[in-house]
């Protein structure tokens, strides 16, 4: 009898340890968590220049864009973001730095960026807050 208890001891005790262990195997299989990331300006240029498979997306209406934009930059509005990235980015590991008049439309289109599977998305806010050269025709 004592050997029987003793068994059954022991079972008790292996299968309490396998079930405390299936929430630690699941939480190590888990990935990490994506997000986009703030850049400034700084970082941004040298990012550009360092980096030839780089985009530099502009996410605010083709009026701003004509009027003022970064150099090299390609213009798809927030709006598109989600029809029109692929055909422009088709690499979902392509470095994309985002950006708009002020950082409001950047934050939702990086945000986007992420949902959609891009893994390496920086925002840069507002053309506002860029202090280096500039194209476009300065009126509106």
């Amino acid at each position: 009898m004592l050997k029987e208890r003793g068994g059954y001891l022991h079972k008790m005790k292996k299968l309490l340890f396998g079930l405390l262990c299936i929430p630690l195997f699941s939480f190590s299989a888990c990935g990490k968590t994506i997000s986009y990331t703030n850049i400034s300006p700084k970082d941004a240029l040298d990012v550009i220049k360092g980096d030839s498979k780089a985009v530099l997306i502009d996410v605010r209406t083709p009026e701003e864009f004509r009027v003022l934009r970064i150099p090299g930059s390609i213009l798809i509005p927030d709006y598109e973001i989600k029809d029109k990235i692929a055909d422009v980015v088709p690499d979902k590991d392509t470095t994309i730095i985002v950006y708009c008049r002020s950082g409001n439309r950047s934050r939702n289109a990086a945000k986007t960026l992420i949902e959609m599977g891009y893994t390496r998305v920086f925002d840069l806010g507002g053309i506002i807050d860029w202090p280096y050269d500039t194209d476009g025709d300065d009126e509106l």
